[in-house]
């Protein structure tokens, strides 16, 4: 298996973790209901699968930055790296103010929400272009 097919492997697997953050975090605000779990269950989930996430996403920027370096030929490779980049910082953004910076927690949801789009953006411009 080649770096870049693990690469989009495991970008794939992030991206359906993101999946169940936003649908886990919908249904602690009662907006659906999927899943039988209380909340406070549900929220250690989001907690968990949060940091995964952002650990396999620091995980897959490091094989990119030593499995191929730092060289940026096309438009696709910068948006890639961009959006890589910004997400990494966001959703450690987003685990400062949830263990340190309390009277931040009302923009959780919208760096939640960024945190998504950005690795949604990322997976487009790689694994989605790397499997087409």
């Amino acid at each position: 298996m080649s770096l870049g097919m693990l690469k989009s492997l495991v970008t794939t697997v992030i991206l359906a973790l993101v999946v169940m953050q936003a649908l886990g975090m919908a249904q602690v605000r009662g907006y659906v209901h999927l899943l039988p779990l209380e909340r406070k269950q549900l929220r250690r989930l989001h907690r968990w699968g949060g940091m995964a996430a952002l650990v396999l996403t620091l995980a897959v920027a490091v094989a990119c930055m030593l499995g191929r370096g730092y060289e940026l030929y096309s438009l696709r490779l910068r948006l890639h790296a961009v959006m890589g980049v910004l997400a990494i910082l966001v959703m450690s953004l987003k685990v400062a103010i949830t263990r340190r910076f309390l009277r931040y927690l009302r923009y959780n949801t919208a760096l939640g929400a960024a945190a998504g789009l950005l690795i949604l953006g990322t997976f487009i411009a790689s694994a989605l272009w790397y499997f087409g």
